[in-house]
């Protein structure tokens, strides 16, 4: 071991130059890694989201059937109120 006092040795720099780099393609596979997409394109929980998205559409389509349902009902009662009020009074 070598005593030194004023000249302290500096570390090597390591000087690595990649040869291929293509900076669309890092942008890619970060903006990948940030959605947390999989290298086969799907998201992990998609098939679990694709299957609540169809539940909550299924549920709200049945909703939407309902209130068609009760305004056609209503409608109707209207219509044949009209009808009663015009021929039979």
């Amino acid at each position: 071991m070598r005593i030194v006092f004023f000249k302290t040795p500096k570390p090597k720099r390591f000087n690595f130059q990649t040869r291929y780099y293509d900076e669309e393609k890092e942008y890619w596979e970060q903006r990948k890694r940030e959605l947390g997409i999989s290298k086969d394109g799907e998201k992990p929980d998609f098939k679990s989201r694709v299957g609540k998205d169809w539940k909550r559409v299924r549920k709200g389509s049945s909703v939407r059937q309902r209130k068609a349902n009760v305004s056609v009902v209503i409608y109707i009662a209207i219509v044949i109120a009209f009808l009663y009020y015009f021929f039979f009074k």
